[in-house]
């Protein structure tokens, strides 16, 4: 699987395949093929060469060269090659609507944003061919079944962020994992880079009962999870996660780092080379046995929402029928 966006909180036009990027003051003095290459890692450094030498890759507007130095407000644009995306799954449900808040039941295998080699095939370019305005208050990985928040409109999109900023929204998964767990796991410590992995953006959870949020830095992140066995056998345990951080990875990482990875995670699962051959697309049959699951087994289950009248809504999803245990 080869990816071809740049999609960030910079983009300048999310309704074009051309992506444009502003040039951040820290960027400024950079030499475009480093900062490029060394920022956007889905393309070897030659790659993003070949690029700029073909023009797809601009400064304004205009052809450059790969020593070309950037400079605040640039506008870095580029245009990616033909893709023909892979198939999704589009068959979303509404599962509550009113004229500020829409909530849906995200199956797997949908991908939210715009980015790698998704476009059209993503929930925000499903959602934008019927409504004018749509806002994802909360966002779930590709493979993450479940429960999504997404404002109609500015005031609501606005109410909705303070109130995950305020952690006045709770949110609750169900996971099935490998392996027999019947405790109660309070899961507070680090995120941190997983050095040993191959895997450029897969985390490692390092627990520490004593860990603070205002200890963290760029190189550990403050994380804090629980997990509750519901019910289990001889291979898998169905958990309920509630996590009192929002990490990238948070409930993957620090699971699969307490021992029980995910079934069907082909990152934190039983042997991270599934995710390499998924990308690579060479699993085989007897990996996707292994994998149990075609998407890791991850879903937001139940939301608690405070409503703009003042009251507060639940919202409660089983969990995809394809789960051995649910």
């Amino acid at each position: 699987m080869i990816m071809y966006y740049l999609i960030n909180q910079e983009i300048v036009n999310q309704l074009d395949r051309k992506q444009e990027i502003i040039i951040q003051p820290q960027q400024e003095g950079l030499e475009l093929l480093s900062w490029i290459s060394e920022r956007f890692t889905y393309f070897p450094r030659v790659k993003w060469k070949q690029y700029i030498i073909e023009k797809r890759v601009q400064i304004n507007h205009n052809s450059i060269v790969p020593k070309t130095v950037l400079y605040k407000g640039d506008i870095v644009t580029f245009n990616p090659e033909p893709v023909i995306e892979p198939s999704i799954d589009k068959d979303y449900k509404v599962v509550y609507e009113d004229k500020d808040l829409l909530v849906i039941n995200k199956p797997p295998n949908l991908p939210c944003h715009p980015g790698g080699i998704y476009f059209e095939n993503t929930l925000w370019y499903i959602l934008k061919q019927e409504y004018e305005y749509i806002s994802f208050i909360n966002r779930l990985d590709r493979e993450t079944s479940g429960i999504m928040l997404i404002a109609k409109n500015k005031e609501s999109a606005s109410f909705y962020f303070n109130k995950m900023r305020e952690r006045d929204i709770e949110k609750e998964y169900l996971l099935l994992v490998h392996g027999c767990l019947k405790d109660i796991i309070d899961a507070r410590g680090w995120l941190i880079k997983d050095s040993a992995s191959s895997i450029r953006k897969k985390r490692k959870f390092l627990p520490d009962d004593n860990a603070d949020s205002e200890e963290g830095n760029s190189y550990r992140e403050f994380s804090h999870s629980s997990f509750r066995a519901i019910k289990s056998d001889k291979k898998y345990t169905l958990l309920q996660c509630k996590i009192f951080t929002g990490r990238t990875h948070q409930i993957r990482a620090s699971i699969s780092s307490l021992g029980y990875p995910v079934v069907g995670d082909k990152i934190y699962g039983l042997d991270e080379s599934y995710f390499l051959k998924f990308i690579g697309d060479t699993l085989s049959e007897t990996d996707r046995i292994n994998l149990v699951l075609g998407n890791q087994a991850l879903h937001s289950y139940k939301t608690t929402v405070p409503m703009l009248n003042g009251k507060r809504q639940v919202f409660t999803i089983s969990p995809p029928d394809n789960w051995p245990i649910k």
